[in-house]
């Protein structure tokens, strides 16, 4: 019995140790090789001028890498080019990428892929279906970018950047510097599926530059703004910094500004900023408390003013204090003219009064436009530099 007994263990561990080896051997039977893939590193999504959905991918070109680091711009060694722009249309994006494969020797890859844009027409239509497909599928990363050109994206992808090595580089870049709106594919997927829906994405537009040969490139061109799916407007890139401002998610501007009866500009550089808002119902009024402290650095003083002065140092506080609020209230305006909530002022009320809110939230957007705004802003400037005393008043001196 007991070497029967053995007999059995030994048999069951032997087993056990090949089926385990035929899983590791099994593991590899699918893996495609780097160099059997064509890696994508941006997306345009257009409509085409039949209707359907035009799919331009820019992909890596691996060849490029080789040889010395002589060139710029989307060039790598010895001038060659570091991208290719790729397109196909179909009748929708699983469509347009089946047909686009078919035409190119290499696997398409999106595990790489850092931006994706929508041509101003699709976001004219809706996007819901193309973020469905993007989000189904098991390649595109949730934290690449999403942006909405002006015109066609295919053109967006195609300008070349002094500085980057291909487009999708240089908008990665900027996005991450957080000048303007940043919205990333996850992020786009809480606005689609909230209750609210508001959806805000940045605009890129293409600007020329000729300082002895043409350049292109794409820059940021304000915010869109969407009524659920569907593009339904867009605010200004001097509108943004507000939204950005409310949202307390602006990163290195600086506030430049005027004062009365004084010549020349004062620059401040914002250091340290907090945003609290704080709704409130009374007497059956809607409305917004926003307190803002902010502390800056003055970059710049072209004026005659010594700001050692404590009057000259108020002077400046309250510009800059009207300044911000200026910028605030006109994206506040903007979003109420168009009805979209984008500054959240529904979430704040939800939270604070969930009575009153599941009376209004089903018309939310004929509420919201009434809603008053109170500002409540503490500006000081933290240090003013070395040189306190104008470079204006002591050339007059």
């Amino acid at each position: 019995m007991m070497g029967l007994k053995n007999s059995f263990v030994k048999k069951s561990v032997f087993l056990a140790v090949f089926a385990g080896g035929m899983f590791f051997l099994a593991g590899c039977w699918d893996r495609i090789e780097v160099n059997d893939l064509a890696i994508v590193t941006a997306t345009g999504i257009d409509k085409s001028e039949d209707g359907q959905v035009e799919l331009s991918l820019e992909i890596f070109i691996p060849k490029s890498m080789g040889g010395g680091s002589e060139g710029g711009g989307t060039a790598g060694g010895g001038g060659k080019e570091t991208t290719m722009i790729t397109y196909h249309k179909g009748s929708n994006l699983a469509d347009a990428l089946s047909k686009l494969q078919a035409e190119i020797p290499r696997k398409v890859f999106w595990g790489s892929c850092k931006i994706f844009i929508f041509g101003e027409a699709v976001a004219k239509d809706g996007i819901q279906e193309h973020v469905d497909f993007l989000l189904r599928h098991p390649q595109p990363r949730e934290r690449a970018f999403i942006f909405v050109s002006r015109g066609k994206a295919k053109k967006v992808l195609d300008t070349k950047d002094t500085l980057e090595r291909y487009s999708a580089e240089a908008l990665r870049k900027v996005s991450s510097s957080k000048h303007g709106l940043s919205v990333t594919l996850q992020d786009l997927d809480k606005m689609l599926t909230s209750r609210d829906q508001n959806v805000v994405l940045p605009y890129l537009k293409i600007e020329e530059k000729s300082d002895g040969k043409q350049a292109q490139y794409a820059v940021f061109d304000g915010t869109v703004l969407f009524k659920e799916d569907r593009m339904a407007g867009t605010i200004p890139k001097s509108t943004t910094r507000g939204l950005l401002w409310i949202k307390d998610k602006l990163k290195d501007y600086t506030v430049t500004f005027e004062l009365e009866e004084e010549k020349g500009n004062i620059s401040i550089f914002p250091v340290k900023t907090k945003v609290d808002i704080t709704p409130r119902i009374q007497n059956g009024e809607w409305k917004v408390i926003v307190d803002i402290t902010t502390e800056g650095t003055v970059v710049e003083n072209g004026t005659k003013l010594d700001l050692d002065n404590g009057e000259s140092e108020r002077k400046v506080k309250k510009a800059y204090s009207d300044r911000v609020e200026g910028r605030i209230r006109q994206a506040i305006e903007e979003a109420q003219d168009h009805g979209l909530d984008v500054v959240e002022y529904g979430r704040a009320f939800h939270r604070k009064y969930p009575q009153q809110w599941k009376k209004v939230k089903d018309r939310w957007e004929e509420v919201f436009p009434e809603v008053k705004t109170e500002f409540h802003i503490k500006a000081s400037i933290r240090r003013q530099g070395y040189i306190n005393e104008p470079i204006k008043a002591k050339e007059e001196k």
